[in-house]
């Protein structure tokens, strides 16, 4: 049935993050991990915006010649949404829609890894994923700062101050396990940075409650999780819109998008950041505190000795040096030219679409959607 994993794979192409063929194969293999061949039939059925489970049987009957009976097809829509391996909508009467790899079935199926996901994880990330995660102009995360490495002139827009995004939403607040942490613990290599590992924020009502996957928390303890951050050297990664669906506390050991991005030689320039560390050379004493916060190898001791010496092509604009930089050679610089985020996670993901098919596709697929058809 090699086909019927090859079908999906170029379905799920097609979407805003894809999945791309590899010269190994580690793609199937992931589709299998994920679905059966009778869930990758139905998987086949799905678009980007949720259909009702009537539309997909329909879709089911056009697709395979075939029909499928309606209790049947229920079933294996909530198998898949429970495992995490689809989206489906928040209110009754559901709709379900396909889930990218990242964000999305990957970190679905947090508290419920395996040794044999992350391996499969990891060589895909490597020889294809990673590029394609990384290409979209507009990522799906951005860089935040904290705010203690802030100086006072500067203005800080409500997208870049999480604290503030936190007391100001009207938001139902959560926090979950970091499915990246989790994994590679399970790989023997378990986080430097914390040891308690319930450190995913999110926003709003999720079915990660719902999947028994989350918590809901209050303000106060979502607050206490961002000084945690600072203190414990996590960098802060909101989704990239003005409404973020969530806050992940990265650090460049087992995160999925630090780790990766550390093997380009310009990991800057995939971030979507508004600010980066500039370092007085004169002032520092080379302690090298700055070099253990730093989770993405932007700062390293001279081989002389003496000095630090800063990558500006790998400075993501986190602020970790310069919150524990006591002679205070480094200070986080805003940049003149800002990335303002999309309004919401919605129009971020049509935007990355609109990028990768261009205009007159985008055109189309528009017009697809707004016709119920899978995309």
């Amino acid at each position: 049935m090699t086909d019927l994993y090859r079908r999906l794979q170029r379905h799920l192409d097609r979407l805003p993050i894809g999945f791309p063929p590899t010269a190994s194969g580690v793609e199937l293999d992931l589709l299998r991990y994920f679905f059966s061949e009778e869930e990758a039939e139905v998987v086949l059925c799905l678009g980007l915006t949720h259909a009702r489970p009537w539309r997909i049987r329909g879709r089911f009957s056009r697709t395979h010649g075939r029909p499928i009976e309606r209790r049947r097809l229920e079933e294996l829509l909530d198998g898949l949404w429970r495992k995490g391996s689809i989206r489906r909508s928040l209110a009754a009467p559901h709709g379900y829609s396909v889930a990218f790899l990242a964000i999305g079935m990957f970190e679905f199926h947090v508290d419920d890894l395996t040794p044999e996901l992350m391996r499969l994880m990891h060589a895909y990330f490597d020889e294809g994923f990673g590029d394609e995660f990384f290409r979209a102009m507009l990522p799906q995360l951005r860089t935040s700062p904290h705010l203690k490495a802030i100086v006072p002139e500067h203005r800080i827009d409500t997208y870049d101050n999480m604290r503030r995004y936190v007391e100001t939403t009207d938001q139902r607040i959560g926090v979950a396990n970091c499915v990246c942490k989790q994994g590679e613990a399970l790989l023997g290599h378990p986080c430097r940075q914390v040891e308690d590992l319930e450190v995913c924020i999110f926003f709003g009502d999720s079915d990660y409650v719902e999947r028994g996957r989350g918590r809901y928390i209050s303000r106060e303890e979502c607050l206490a999780l961002l000084e945690l951050a600072e203190r414990r050297g996590l960098v802060l990664q909101p989704g990239n819109s003005l409404q973020p669906i969530c806050i992940c506390l990265c650090c460049g050991c087992c995160c999925g998008v630090l780790t990766a991005a550390k093997k380009f030689p310009k990991p800057a320039a995939m971030f979507a950041t508004n600010y980066f560390a500039e370092l007085d050379a004169q002032a520092c004493n080379g302690c090298g505190a700055c070099v253990k916060r730093c989770q993405m190898d932007a700062l390293t001791r001279a081989p002389e000795g003496g000095a630090v010496v800063l990558d500006p092509d790998r400075c993501i604009g986190c602020g970790l040096c310069v919150t524990t930089c006591r002679p205070g050679a480094l200070r986080l610089q805003k940049k003149t030219r800002l990335t303002v985020p999309p309004r919401n996670i919605e129009l971020l993901y049509l935007a990355i679409l609109a990028k990768k098919a261009g205009k007159a596709r985008m055109l189309l697929n528009l017009l697809k959607l707004a016709a119920g058809a899978r995309l």
